[in-house]
């Protein structure tokens, strides 16, 4: 409220005991795409950065395609820049929020020109001196999950990789998932253009693949169903990479039990602990 003289006095005072925890407030952060795009993003520094040394980075996607990253407490961020680490929020084309052109941009083509936004993201953060190149990792869920898979079959720069609810194979998540039409609209169906679905599919490169990877999964899923890790977990113990497979039972595609979530996050953050090892 304001007083007489118009000056703004604070009247309430909500969650209070968040206080105490220090949470990172989010910076701007844009960057221009291999073919001259601009993407917005946020990035999370810890608290104390001296701006000189190189940070461990972890590279966060959104779900969707369709969504974004938005001014808001993101958990996964807080808890890793709480321990020292650096983290990238893309909005990578396909993402809401500039335009309908902008949107469309991954529409049949989930692996290229979104994927190069990411990797642009953090060729930026390693030229300004703010990424560490020898201790990069990435992360996400349900489509973030998805790039984290697309990631460790396309390239060694990441170091450590998280996948919650992914999608490893295009073709057999269509038939299998509720609700196809949204995969519909980006590809078609796989009976008429399987070359789209199968080409955009972690498990037809999952042999190239050596980053260790922590895979995440509700039991119960229907959008992004439990096969879908499970595809990627024979694949990538196949080839002999590090990988953990944990299953949540009853947990549909966003984790709802308090326990299921406390876990999760417990493992997320020591697995990224394990293969990057911040300093102190």
């Amino acid at each position: 409220m304001r007083d007489a003289a118009g000056h703004a006095e604070q009247v309430t005072h909500l969650n209070e005991s968040l206080k105490p925890y220090g949470l990172i407030a989010p910076e701007f952060y844009k960057y221009k795409s291999f073919d001259g795009v601009e993407i917005e993003a946020a990035l999370l520094k810890p608290a104390g950065y001296d701006g000189k040394s190189k940070l461990p980075t972890i590279v966060l996607v959104h779900g969707g395609p369709t969504g974004n990253w938005r001014d808001s407490v993101e958990a996964w961020g807080q808890l890793l820049v709480a321990r020292g680490y650096a983290v990238l929020y893309p909005n990578v084309r396909g993402s809401i929020g500039y335009g309908e052109k902008f949107m469309a941009m991954n529409r049949a083509d989930w692996g290229g020109g979104d994927f190069k936004d990411v990797m642009a993201g953090v060729e930026d953060l390693v030229t300004k001196g703010i990424a560490d190149p020898k201790r990069l990792g990435i992360g996400g869920w349900s489509y973030g999950g998805y790039m984290a898979e697309w990631a460790v079959t396309q390239t060694d720069l990441f170091k450590v990789a998280v996948c919650g609810a992914g999608m490893a194979n295009l073709i057999s998540e269509y038939g299998t998932e509720n609700g196809p039409e949204g995969d519909e609209w980006f590809f078609g169906t796989p009976y008429e253009h399987p070359e789209r679905f199968l080409n955009s599919s972690p498990v037809l490169f999952v042999k190239n693949a050596k980053t260790p990877t922590l895979i995440l999964q509700g039991e119960a899923d229907p959008i992004d169903p439990i096969g879908q890790s499970q595809e990627l977990y024979r694949g990538l113990k196949r080839y002999n990479v590090q990988t953990d497979f944990v299953v949540y039972p009853r947990e549909p595609h966003g984790l709802q039990e308090a326990k299921h979530r406390v876990d999760m996050q417990t493992r997320m953050v020591a697995w990224f602990e394990k293969y990057l090892k911040p300093a102190k």
